[in-house]
């Protein structure tokens, strides 16, 4: 086990990386870790991660001998993503992944089940243009009025908010019935409360620092 209990930690995976996101998430979060194939990302961008974890089957042969101050932790089961080897085998006080969206479909999917389900410490999934975090009991966001904010859910789940166009109170969204995509807020502070885990917020990624604060808070 890796413990960076009172720092934050950069995910990256081998989906699509800009340069600037990841260099952002690593000034909120200095401590790299790279999804195995991802260290060779790292490596094009001058970065060294701290730990590539993972199975191995995709990251360069000469990468630990380029990179030597870098940990392997090679984990070989099959049951699990490379992304959620790096959460089960990483202590932290928050994470920010780069590089798990933008790429493949059912990777997105994979990453976005791996957060919902992620209970240790907070994590934000950064995208083109959205971070995406998974909600926990209650949070409250301050965000300028006519930002959007989407809610949806992976499972059943009892939401209710306080600040958006379309509030919600105590309403039960489900991915095959009713979802909450593309709310607006109007007031400045957003309040969002849940029964249990499984929804997923999403905003402009331009809150990212606003999404730290809050679930930290």
């Amino acid at each position: 086990m890796i413990n960076f209990w009172h720092e934050g930690v950069t995910f990256l995976g081998g989906g699509k990386v800009r340069r600037e996101d990841l260099l952002n998430a690593i000034k909120f979060a200095p401590n790299l870790i790279a999804a195995d194939g991802a260290a060779d990302i790292a490596s094009r961008n001058n970065l060294t991660p701290h730990t590539v974890i993972g199975d191995m089957d995709s990251i360069s042969d000469n990468f630990f001998e380029l990179n030597p101050n870098s940990v392997k932790m090679k984990i070989t089961e099959q049951n699990t993503t490379d992304f959620e080897k790096c959460l089960m085998t990483v202590n932290a006080k928050f994470a920010i992944a780069v590089g798990f969206l933008g790429c493949q479909l059912d990777h997105e999917l994979a990453a976005f089940s791996a957060v919902a389900k992620h209970q240790k410490y907070p994590v934000l999934l950064i995208g083109d243009k959205d971070v995406i975090i998974a909600c926990p009991n209650n949070i409250s966001l301050e965000l300028p009025e006519g930002t959007r904010v989407s809610l949806f859910p992976l499972k059943s789940v009892c939401v209710l908010t306080e600040g958006l166009r379309w509030n919600l109170n105590q309403e039960i969204l489900s991915p095959l019935e009713k979802i909450g995509t593309s709310n607006i807020t109007v007031s400045s502070q957003v309040k969002i409360k849940v029964d249990s885990s499984g929804l997923l917020i999403i905003l402009p990624k331009v809150y990212l620092s606003e999404l730290i604060r809050a679930m930290l808070a």
